[in-house]
């Protein structure tokens, strides 16, 4: 445990990125979905942030612990992500949190749930009434995240980034952020999210990028009415 995180009782470990940790917690949940999983669906291939693996026709995309960073600070903003996706098309999208107890999950079509409530996105109109989450890594471009903030800022938004961009985007689902930007996202971080606000009747950007699923992509998701001014501020 590098000195200035919180003894819990396990170490965490530099990716190489500043600030990008993985914990033994990670691998452990990573290994019991994937476990899990197989048991369930042994035919099915896994991708997973930890574990890797490889895409096909029908493919359960796992993020362990979303907001490691948040985890092993004791800040208690994390989820496990997990997503089903089939011929390139996202089916199930679940997102657990766990200090919360809160599930959030969608199906195509199936619209998407809170503990079993009906979600929606919220109804806001206007950038000056919005809560928007704006996500960064060291791996964004600095100049165009600080231009993008000061953007939305002049226009009225609060901007805030609680650090666990699955979560943040159930939240978008749920109608208590009115949207999610970050210029890139992994498959494990965007999939179920994207699906669950796609569900609560959010709009997305399309994902992922012409790169490939497996590369991932720019992430926007917002309530409509704000979707086209995002869409122009993002320049994505």
């Amino acid at each position: 445990m590098r000195d200035c995180a919180p003894e819990i009782g396990y170490t965490a470990e530099s990716k190489g990125d500043p600030q990008d940790w993985v914990s033994i917690a990670d691998r452990s949940v990573e290994a019991l979905c994937r476990a899990r999983l197989a048991a369930a669906f042994p035919d099915d291939a896994m991708l997973g942030e930890e574990g890797g693996g490889a895409l096909t026709d029908r493919t359960w995309i796992i993020d362990p612990i979303d907001g490691t960073l948040n985890f092993v600070h004791g800040v208690r903003y994390w989820c496990v992500s997990i997503a089903f996706v089939r011929d390139g098309v996202r089916q199930i999208g679940a997102v657990y949190d766990p200090p919360h107890d809160e599930l959030f999950l969608a199906t195509a079509g199936g619209g998407a749930m809170l503990n079993e409530r009906p979600l929606r996105v919220s109804a806001c109109t206007s950038l000056d009434r919005a809560l928007i989450m704006l996500g960064y890594v060291y791996r964004h471009d600095l100049e165009a995240h600080l231009r993008l903030r000061r953007e939305l800022i002049l226009s009225g938004a609060e901007v805030k980034d609680h650090g666990a961009g699955a979560l943040m985007l159930a939240h978008v689902a749920a109608g208590r952020f009115d949207a999610y930007l970050e210029p890139h996202m992994h498959p494990w971080d965007a999939s179920a999210g994207l699906l669950l606000v796609e569900e609560a009747g959010g709009r997305v950007l399309p994902y992922p990028g012409k790169e490939g699923l497996q590369a991932g992509g720019a992430v926007l998701a917002s309530t409509p009415a704000l979707y086209d001014r995002l869409h122009a501020a993002t320049r994505w």
